[in-house]
């Protein structure tokens, strides 16, 4: 089985090709943006996705049995900074791979990995929400996904060679995830409390947070990719898939959890540039869909928090 998958040099990518390479006979390709200056387990080509006649002579030149397609620009704040950067990224990478497969002739499983965030701001009485709620979104990012959707969905219907599945990923955590996002970012402020403590006796123990209110639906960025592998395999064409632990936590909950683990009396201060314009209050997901399919979340959030809280107290900072 030959698997390109987009964006494997990112969080998720990197996960989601060692679980693959634990396959026998399955060959991996990782396409990304940049060189790595590390060695990688894997095939790696540097390819922009909107660079159209370089994608397809890789395509050529590989022959696929499945694509991952996880690339893309995440990160909502540098969406809302530049949107046009967004669109290309997002909706005209993703295009451009569509027509690449779809004039090979050659059949393919397609995995597109949109987000969660396509929801918009879900009332409480519409939770958890399922996959067939009309996707409602609030910033360029977002909207981004929804667009990328409809061509992937498109595609299915028009081409019969070619087999789409839309996957909507909740919010996913574990090591080595960008520190800009929330969990990650409340571990390294934490830590630099703590270390600064021990030198400056007496310094204010306080770390600068954004809302604490809203909830999200947190999984395990292993059980993400447990259901990407499953759904190349077993999700059917043309169909959109929760991806989500059908729970939601609040952001100070994963706080309360990361205080209590250090034992220290750590005090948020709130920053209002951290605040986010339409900010979603609530995030619940229905992943009975994918549940179906024999799919199950095996790691708590909070064992979760705390590996990434531990490996990077571990690796990152000496509290000895």
């Amino acid at each position: 089985m030959k698997c390109l998958v987009t964006g494997a040099e990112g969080f998720v990518g990197t996960y989601l090709v060692r679980e693959l390479l634990k396959r026998p006979g399955y060959e991996v390709l990782g396409l990304g943006l940049r060189e790595q200056s590390r060695t990688l387990s894997f095939a790696f080509r540097t390819c922009d996705l909107r660079d159209s006649p370089n994608l397809a002579r890789l395509l050529d030149d590989f022959v696929p049995d499945v694509v991952f397609h996880l690339a893309g620009q995440a990160f909502v704040p540098k969406a809302i900074e530049d949107p046009m950067e967004t669109l290309e990224i997002n909706v005209g990478g993703t295009l451009n791979l569509l027509e690449s497969l779809g004039k090979s002739g050659r059949k393919v499983r397609f995995l597109y990995v949109s987000s969660a965030d396509v929801y918009g701001n879900l009332k409480p009485e519409n939770l958890p929400v399922s996959e067939n709620a009309i996707p409602v979104p609030l910033n360029p990012y977002s909207s981004s996904k929804v667009a990328a959707e409809t061509y992937c969905l498109q595609y299915s219907r028009s081409i019969e060679s070619l087999e789409t599945i839309v996957a909507r990923p909740f919010n996913h955590i574990g090591i080595g995830q960008n520190p800009k996002f929330v969990v990650p970012n409340f571990c390294r402020q934490i830590l630099e409390v703590q270390s600064m403590s021990q030198t400056s006796k007496g310094s204010p123990k306080k770390i600068m947070v954004g809302d604490l209110n809203p909830t999200r639906d947190f999984l395990h960025v292993q059980d993400v990719v447990s259901a990407y592998v499953l759904l190349s395999e077993k999700g059917k064409s043309g169909e959109i898939y929760n991806i989500c632990s059908g729970n939601e936590t609040k952001i100070s909950e994963i706080l309360h959890w990361l205080i209590e683990f250090t034992g220290e009396a750590i005090r948020p201060e709130v920053d209002p540039a951290r605040i986010r314009p339409a900010e979603m209050l609530r995030s619940k997901g229905d992943n009975s869909k994918l549940r179906d399919l024999g799919w199950k979340p095996k790691i708590s959030v909070k064992d979760a928090v705390r590996e990434i809280y531990e490996h990077m107290r571990d690796n990152d900072f000496s509290l000895s």
